[in-house]
């Protein structure tokens, strides 16, 4: 039977409350009707109320993704994770997770982003240009580069069909998050940037995530192209 739509009235279980992007999240839940009835704090104990939850979000540290994605293959409920420094094993065991349950995983939760990644498909014809990708963060961001960094590249590596520089790390103030995509020949350049101006949009990204994945009630590995495709 399908779920009637409720993405405006989630009951949500937060990984990661406490962290900056975590209270975001609560915060934008609340404006939006949903309702965080659940929480799992840095020992991987869960509040109550589990039985309640819709979706989990996690935006923690590694440790938290993996107790949140085991809970929620125990549970078996829908999983939005916009953890970044995963692992290889991390990954393969978020695919593993998927054959069972739905989860939508992205380093960056941003509309902004999931169209720059599209956009990177248009390099392939100057494959013989010189390409790089950097990033700015505030001083407390642990990972670098950053995952949304990664992403690009990745993307941009399958596009050319050959290995990129490491993205370049900035880290310094309370930047939100700069990311930026140089094409290079011989006599021009094309720069592509996303600038976020706040974690807002990040948790807004996020939330619309967990409602389309709640809809979306199948097992799979989805990203932002999938939610934004549709």
């Amino acid at each position: 039977m399908p779920r009637q739509n409720l993405k405006s009235a989630l009951k949500l279980a937060l990984v990661g409350g406490d962290g900056r992007m975590g209270q975001e999240i609560a915060r934008l839940a609340r404006e939006q009707g949903s309702k965080i009835v659940a929480t799992m704090d840095a020992k991987g104990r869960w509040s109550d109320h589990t039985d309640e939850v819709d979706v989990v979000i996690d935006f923690s540290q590694p440790g938290g993704f993996r107790k949140a994605l085991d809970h929620c293959v125990k549970a078996g409920l829908p999983l939005v994770s916009g953890t970044t420094g995963l692992t290889s094993a991390d990954r393969k065991k978020l695919a593993k997770a998927a054959q069972k349950i739905p989860v939508l995983y992205s380093a960056n939760m941003s509309a902004g982003i999931a169209v720059l990644s599209a956009m990177l498909e248009k390099f392939r014809s100057l494959g013989d240009w010189d390409f790089h990708v950097d990033e700015v963060h505030h001083n407390r961001k642990v990972d670098s580069p950053s995952g949304t960094a990664l992403l690009l590249d990745e993307r941009l590596s399958g596009v050319l069909g050959r290995k990129l520089p490491k993205p370049n790390a900035i880290r310094g103030g309370g930047v939100p998050g700069i990311h930026q995509v140089w094409a290079m020949g011989p006599e021009e350049i094309v720069v592509l940037q996303h600038t976020a101006f706040n974690r807002g949009v990040f948790a807004r990204g996020a939330l619309r995530a967990a409602g389309w994945l709640f809809d979306k009630n199948q097992p799979g590995l989805y990203d932002l192209s999938d939610l934004y495709k549709s």
